[in-house]
């Protein structure tokens, strides 16, 4: 059903919608025009046969007076010469003398020279209930002719017309909506191949390709252009990784040994100001490494290498960073609070999942002051897992919550504390990466990082789901 209301609600669907709502509307447009001009030529066909009848009458009666439209008549009602004609000739008090009615068609006045009636109960009705269409002709002395045809096999025609239109009507909106619906059926499952690709492609995995059909319309011209520009970028994105690597490589090893020296250096001298300058320096060394580590993650991040991925035990990895920064919060005198459910679980790298929360932790920590609280909280609904880090730090404000996933970006007051403004960054790409989902709220006081991972795409292997609580607390 799912699927059905999917296609239901495309715009190929829609499409073909509105164009046979437009086509039905048209179609039924030239039904109608059919079926009045028809009607009405049946209409006035009768109409003229009564007037030529009538007008035949007329001259007999001027030759040969009442005695000649009797004889007329009688030859007229004759089953060999007609038998959809209606005649009625009476006397002056409407007795009948000749014709096949047994009697004047009550309600006509002689002002109505057309009458229309029925001959079951021999009453004036519309055209539509109307047995009889018929033509006064009125003869001096009281006389009155009548000259009608049955109309009943016209009426039951035009009631046959009208419903063979309304089937046709309806078969034509019917094979439009089942057009429609197959047509959308067959765009919409080559877009969802390509869009399937594509979110793949945007998880990271950059050596998926849309699949060729073998048809040469507009759709596999697309799949052939977004392919040749995934051959690219893959391209372009290798040979930038490999530079990237190369040059952090090369500049990783003349500083590695640049702060070996200094240390050498520091150990060898005896001026304790020397020391200082000394110490100072292999710091600085130590902040360049740190930087450098961190843009090769950051790359290794956006790379994305999902060959890696598998089930996360997201438990067991909290647990692991909740140890290594529940101490370090204790040093600083800040309260460490978690609430970890050992059963959470998600899909992706374990060691850049554990690097996501060690960063935020970090920050969390190194940011909160003296007296402070930092919590964590791993909680699974169903089977999507939250990961909420909080801290009663000073936060950051609404308009730099998209600016600190930049590189090299810090805040105002976090330059004096150490870092290199590469950690959210590395975070972000991670999160990116994944698929993950990353809001930075307000704690009052304080930040909130949420992050939401979404459940695994398979069948993941078992592993002991039982709800487990730990609760830590440092202060």
């Amino acid at each position: 059903m799912a699927r059905v209301a999917r296609l239901l609600s495309t715009t190929t669907f829609r499409l073909s919608l509105l164009y046979t709502a437009v086509f039905a509307s048209s179609v039924g447009a030239l039904f109608v025009f059919v079926f009045i001009n028809t009607s009405v030529f049946a209409e006035r066909q009768t109409e003229a046969a009564i007037e030529a009848e009538v007008q035949g009458f007329r001259e007999t009666y001027q030759r040969e007076g009442v005695s000649g439209l009797i004889s007329a008549i009688n030859r007229r009602i004759d089953p060999n010469f007609r038998t959809d004609g209606i005649y009625l000739l009476t006397g002056p008090n409407l007795q009948p003398m000749a014709g096949n009615l047994t009697s004047w068609p009550r309600n006509t006045t002689a002002d109505d020279l057309w009458v229309s009636f029925s001959i079951v109960d021999m009453q004036t009705a519309d055209s539509a209930a109307a047995d009889v269409r018929a033509l006064q002709f009125l003869i001096p002395g009281g006389f009155r002719l009548m000259v009608g045809r049955d109309i009943r096999e016209a009426r039951d025609f035009r009631t046959q017309l009208l419903r063979s239109l309304n089937i046709g009507l309806a078969i034509t909106v019917a094979l439009g909506v089942l057009g429609g619906f197959l047509f959308s059926r067959s765009i919409m499952g080559r877009v969802e191949r390509i869009t399937q690709t594509c979110q793949r492609i945007v998880r990271g995995d950059l050596s998926q390709r849309i699949s060729r059909t073998g048809q040469t319309d507009e759709l596999s011209r697309l799949s052939e252009s977004i392919n040749e520009m995934l051959d690219q970028i893959e391209s372009l994105m290798v040979g930038l990784r490999e530079v990237s690597d190369n040059v952090a490589h090369d500049l990783r090893t003349p500083l590695n040994r640049l702060r070996v020296r200094l240390e050498v250096a520091a150990g060898k001298t005896t001026s304790p100001e020397e020391r200082n300058e000394l110490e100072e320096a292999i710091a600085e060394a130590d902040s360049l490494l740190s930087t450098f580590s961190s843009l090769l993650r950051i790359s290794r991040a956006e790379a994305s290498l999902r060959k890696t991925f598998g089930v996360l035990d997201l438990g067991a990895i909290a647990e692991d960073v909740v140890d290594l920064y529940a101490p370090l919060a204790e040093d600083k005198g800040v309260r460490f609070e978690s609430n970890i459910d050992l059963s959470a679980a998600g899909w992706g790298d374990p060691s850049l999942v554990a690097q996501v929360l060690a960063n935020v932790l970090d920050n969390a920590v190194k940011y909160t002051p003296e007296g402070g609280t930092v919590a964590l909280a791993l909680t699974r609904q169903g089977d999507q897992a939250t990961l909420e880090v909080s801290d009663t730090g000073p936060g950051i404000p609404p308009e730099y919550r998209d600016k600190v996933f930049e590189r090299l970006f810090r805040l105002d007051h976090s330059r004096s504390t150490p870092g290199s403004g590469l950690g959210l960054s590395l975070v972000n790409a991670v999160v990116k990466s994944h698929g993950l989902k990353l809001e930075l709220a307000d704690n009052a006081p304080g930040l909130r990082v949420i992050i939401e991972f979404p459940p695994p795409p398979s069948h993941p292997p078992p592993f002991d789901r039982s709800v487990k609580i730990k609760d830590t607390t440092a202060s």
